[in-house]
């Protein structure tokens, strides 16, 4: 079959970074693919497109796909289909050609037309800008910076915004052009039916430098050569610095169908068996079945990530092939489930597999450094040991085998132990071998002897499974069920689960700088004093299953759990061993391991080499990592918010999205393009206007905030690759959430406005109600002093009245001579004074001043009454426009003047007695003048006559309404009393401020 009719069988697209000028330094060249190595495929299943006809990688790291259906987007753990990049629609579903150059990503139509998508806006270039209605096989760019796309027509390069047509006149005949490549000169290396084509750099005139007809595929190699292929399946090195073409042999037992070379100099081959890679001896090295491994049958392209993965896409899916950090080796079929792996001095690790099933074929054999393998005598071995004297220990239920100078010894087990397996063995300071068998306790194993429990019968009684001796000379066992014993000289002390040991089985046991570490499927502990404490990771979670422990010349430790492998770091050993927490790193499933180690036996699953290699197995594979050489993702992953999401709609991440009001509840989603390992993906957020510190959002790629209010926000995240290496800068998205009137400042003042009108009339109704509440009690208070006033004149007075008519008529009845006549007339003298006072009262009380608030009437009225009783003249004067008082300041005015005439009229003896009510802007003032005798000058000294209080009284009053009360006498001259009271306190409200408004 043709090969152009097997769907463009067979296309390498390079990155935008491996296109690069003739005067660019080349980029550093990955080594050559490892024994190991990981595949994953996606299918229509998992959302991979199929049948992909073009791939790319953008400068963030992200893959792009053009497909039939749409073009699709890959961070490593998700694809999308896409419709529209950047809200900009494609001008097609049915895509065919992509390529990213910086920024833009330039995508090829099947029905013709090219688009450019860059940073939110599109360029479409059609049949007016000079392209052909036919399919867009690819887009490339040449090193000098130029555009080119080849058709069924020919070759096509943009010319500003124009598309020109390479011409015959151009040195290229038309035909069709399925396949070019941009050499690292700058030159274009194009496919045409009559042969190869090459341009000038920098020019567009082409001439013929390869091959006749019929070549088919061409890519380009690391070096910059090209591989062609022609349809005779004819394979040749075309040289793009010589220009000669070179045939290229393939091995006789592999079929070279769709060959291509990768970024490593890897040569594939894509047959009927799978792709095969083939090693730098170009004898097969790995293959991958189709189907059964690879995602389909074909491949169709192929792509070298940033991170040394190569990708693939076939008719069914999308696969990706990269080393893996462990490195397994080749085993014979028929070992698996129980092996152990143990290497020796001079370099070569024994590996070994042990059958319960009675069978003894599966044999030993040694793995020398240069991958070559030592045949042995031994067979099923259940445990093996190197010892301290650089020798060899190995046994099963049989045998126990010693290797010493390259020479093989065996001892037979003895009858009572023959069949029951060597589970562990050590060797103490004193050279005794001490051995754990299988339902027969502790033995010590010396020059052919063997003694059960070393001479301990405590020893005979339980099977351990594990044994350590330490560097002080002690011999430790560890049990199942959280039990330990060591053996100091004679003396034997147990370990349990009081003793603070929780680490279940005790499978492994070891000695750091004088610290005993013992290992388990439930933890791992250290012995402090005489109580184990447990240690955890740096998350704070315990270390389980721990089938073995080693502890490197590096000294970084290992530990080989159900897991995978787990490792500390030197320089954070001591550290996490003192704080009881270890910063680890692990390698599982993701990083080549296989299966689980077992967790009773054999035990012998890790182990240091001689080159400082560390050495595994598990019930699947034997393998090794290099703790010098581990391989590490350097590259910093670029974040990206994608989306963001509110109940409402969904909205494509661009710079300042406005969000309509009530978007309180959002969902933002971001990614990063990780692409080796993105299960071990890490983000951390923030949302700035509604936070500062950071969140660890772990592996989860959204975030989701609720009840968020209007105002301006920007959200920022971060991602961090497998190996911690986290974002240079984070991934940033502004948004604004629009406010709704009611949440709009104009809005809440207006609220606000609101309230306090609403609070103004509150306590406008609050103060009526305690106006008219007061009204009613002065009313109240005018009655009763009224009935009282009525009650006096009526009664009193009228009896006081009588009463001296009988006694003026008990005078006239005596004598003018009687000496009772005199005393007579005191008594009616005095009931006179009593009526007069009596009277006042009266008038006191009659009169309506502190319900009505006129001042000027209640004195006025009192004055005319008083001043024709005591001889003298009344005058009342008012200064200024008189203006309504307070009710309580008028009360008080009245009490105060009321106080000051009845002491002018009674006590100064004057011929006249004058009242001036002065209104003033800025005050109101009450004076009480009197021309008479003035007061004694003790009295005016002390500020009140012993006894009586009117004086005290009225400077309270003052006092009490905000006021000052002046009192001025002089003995003849008379006395003046004046009260002063402020404005604010004096006059009614409305009168107050008509006054403060009014200018002085």
């Amino acid at each position: 079959m043709p090969l152009r009719a097997a769907f463009h069988v067979l296309r390498l697209i390079l990155p935008a970074a491996l296109i690069f000028s003739a005067s660019a330094a080349e980029p550093a060249p990955r080594p050559y693919w490892h024994s190991s190595m990981v595949h994953k495929a996606w299918t229509k299943q998992e959302g991979a497109p199929t049948a992909v006809f073009g791939i790319t990688q953008d400068p963030r790291g992200m893959l792009w796909f053009a497909a039939n259906d749409g073009v699709y987007r890959f961070d490593g753990a998700r694809f999308e289909r896409l419709t529209a990049i950047d809200g900009n629609k494609l001008r097609s579903s049915n895509t065919n050609a992509i390529l990213a150059v910086g920024s833009a990503l330039w995508v090829g139509y099947s029905f013709g037309g090219v688009s450019v998508f860059d940073q939110g806006q599109v360029h479409h270039y059609g049949v007016e800008q000079g392209l052909p209605v036919r399919t867009i096989y690819q887009v490339v760019r040449s090193g000098d910076g130029t555009m080119w796309c080849s058709t069924a027509d020919g070759l096509y390069w943009l010319d500003g915004d124009h598309w020109r047509y390479v011409e015959a006149g151009d040195g290229l005949a038309p035909g069709n052009v399925h396949y070019f490549t941009a050499l690292p000169d700058g030159s274009i290396l194009a496919d045409h039916p009559n042969g190869v084509y090459r341009n000038t750099p920098g020019s567009h005139q082409f001439h013929k430098v390869a091959g006749g007809k019929g070549i088919e595929i061409h890519t380009l190699l690391p070096n910059g050569d090209v591989l062609l292929v022609n349809q005779a399946r004819q394979f040749s090195r075309y040289s793009a610095l010589t220009g000669a073409s070179v045939p290229l042999t393939f091995p006789p037992d592999v079929p070279p169908r769709d060959p291509f070379i990768d970024a490593r100099g890897a040569l594939w081959v894509n047959n009927d068996a799978g792709l095969t890679l083939l090693g730098p001896d170009m004898r097969p090295q790995q293959t991958f079945a189709g189907l059964n491994n690879l995602s389909g049958k074909q491949v169709f392209n192929t792509l070298d990530d940033r991170e040394g993965n190569l990708w693939l896409t076939t008719e069914n899916g999308v696969d990706r092939i990269r080393e893996s950090r462990l490195t397994a080796v080749q085993l014979p079929a028929r070992m698996f489930r129980s092996m152990s792996v143990q290497p020796d001095p001079d370099g070569t690790v024994w590996i070994s597999n042990h059958k319960t099933d009675g069978d003894y074929e599966v044999v030993t054999f040694g793995l020398r450094p240069d991958g070559g393998r030592i045949a042995t005598p031994l067979s099923n071995i259940a445990a093996s040991m190197l010892a301290p004297d650089g020798s060899l220990w190995f046994g099963n239920g049989q045998i126990l085998w010693h290797r010493e100078h390259g020479a093989w010894r065996a001892w037979p087990l003895p009858a009572n132990l023959k069949g029951s397996d060597v589970q562990y063995m050590a060797v103490d300071r004193r050279g005794r071998m001490w051995l754990s068998m299988v339902r027969n306790g502790a033995y010590v194993f010396r020059d052919g002897e063997w003694q059960a429990g070393g001479g301990i019968p405590a020893l005979t009684k339980l099977t351990p499974v594990s044994l350590h001796a330490d560097p002080q000379g002690r011999v430790w066992f560890g049990y199942t069920s959280n039990r330990l014993a060591v053996l100091d000289g004679d003396a034997l002390r147990q370990y349990g689960a009081a003793d603070g040991l929780d680490v279940g089985n005790v499978a492994a046991i070891l000695t750091y700088r004088g610290q005993l570490l013992v290992g388990g499927d439930q933890g791992v502990a250290v012995l402090a004093g005489q109580r184990f404490v447990p240690l955890h990771d740096a998350d704070g979670q315990p270390l389980r299953g721990a089938s073995a422990m080693v502890v490197s010349r590096r000294g970084e430790l290992w530990l080989n759990g159900i897991d995978g492998l787990t490792r500390v770091a030197a320089a954070d050993l001591d550290a996490g061993l003192a704080s009881r927490r270890l910063r680890v790193d692990r390698f599982d499933y993701l990083d080549g391991y296989k299966g689980q180690p077992s967790q009773v036996r054999p035990l012998a699953v890790l182990s240091e080499a001689i080159d400082g290699r560390i050495w595994y197995a598990t019930s699947a594979s034997v393998g090794w990592i290099d703790p010098a050489n581990i391989a590490r993702n350097p590259q910093a992953p670029t974040a990206q918010v994608t989306t963001l999401r509110t109940d409402q709609r969904q909205y494509d991440a661009r710079a300042d999205l406005l969000l309509p009001p009530y978007s309180s509840n959002l969902e933002l989603e971001f990614t990063a393009a990780i692409l080796s390992i993105p299960e071990r993906v890490r983000f951390r957020y923030r949302l700035l206007g509604q936070e500062q510190a950071w969140r660890d959002a772990g592996a989860r790629r959204a975030a989701f905030y609720t009840n968020l209010g209007p105002g301006h926000y920007r959200f920022e995240v971060l991602a961090a690759n497998e190996d911690g290496v986290w974002s240079t800068a984070p991934a940033t998205l502004e948004f604004h959430i629009a406010p709704a009137f009611v949440q709009t400042v104009w809005f809440k003042l207006l609220c606000a406005l609101l309230v306090l009108a609403l609070a103004g009339g509150l306590y406008w109704w609050r103060m009526t109600l305690v106006t008219a509440r007061i009204g009613d009690r002065l009313r109240e208070r005018l009655r009763e002093r009224e009935r009282i006033a009525r009650t006096l004149h009526d009664h009193f007075l009228q009896s006081v009245q009588a009463l001296m008519m009988q006694f003026d008529l008990i005078k006239h009845g005596l004598p003018s001579e009687h000496a009772l006549q005199e005393r007579i007339d005191a008594a009616l003298e005095t009931a006179d004074d009593v009526l007069s006072e009596g009277r006042e009262q009266v008038l006191a009380l009659r009169l309506n001043h502190e319900l009505t608030g006129d001042l000027e009437a209640a004195l006025s009225g009192l004055g005319h009454i008083l001043a024709p009783r005591h001889g003298a003249r009344f005058v009342l004067t008012v200064t200024g426009t008189p203006k309504p008082l307070r009710a309580a300041a008028a009360a008080e005015a009245y009490a105060i003047g009321r106080e000051a005439l009845l002491n002018a009229f009674r006590h100064a003896r004057s011929h006249e007695v004058t009242v001036e009510l002065r209104h003033a802007r800025t005050q109101f003032s009450l004076t009480v003048r009197d021309g008479g005798r003035g007061m004694a000058a003790e009295v005016f000294a002390r500020g009140h006559r012993p006894g009586h209080f009117g004086l005290t009284g009225m400077r309270e009053r003052a006092q009490d309404a905000g006021g000052t009360l002046e009192i001025c006498s002089q003995a003849g001259h008379g006395t003046t009393v004046t009260l002063r009271l402020p404005a604010r306190r004096a006059y009614a409200r409305k009168a107050a401020d008509k006054l403060a408004r009014t200018p002085s």
